[in-house]
């Protein structure tokens, strides 16, 4: 009977992803009843609800675009996310094009996009 909770033990450990570095990407759009196409890493993301979306994202850098001409992405800003931390970004549509702007800044990049910190 040990045994056989101890292998059931084991195999539940071993489901558990010990090494999960994942961190939070909170997105706010102003104005909120602008639809605007986001997309996380060429990934597409759902219109934040209200304006506001949360989403969770591995460590590392990540580059979030929109539409851009041309059917090409344009960068908005790149963002580092950090592990357990929340990168607050704030998406200015009432410009033309939108830009990011970042609760906690990184500077720049060798390509000028604006680099938010988690």
């Amino acid at each position: 009977m040990r045994a056989l909770a101890g292998m059931a033990l084991a195999l539940a450990l071993a489901g558990c992803n010990m090494n999960s570095s994942v961190g939070y990407i909170e997105i706010k759009a102003l104005p909120s009843s602008t639809a605007l196409a986001l997309y996380l890493d060429s990934v597409r993301l759902d219109p934040p609800r209200n304006g506001n979306a949360l989403l969770r994202q591995k460590v590392g850098l990540s580059k979030l675009q929109t539409d851009g001409e041309g059917g090409h992405l344009a960068v908005l800003c790149t963002i580092d996310v950090k592990k357990n931390r929340i990168t607050s970004v704030t998406i200015s549509t009432a410009s033309r094009p939108p830009r990011c702007q970042c609760g906690r800044s990184g500077g720049t990049d060798a390509a000028g996009y604006r680099t938010c910190v988690g």
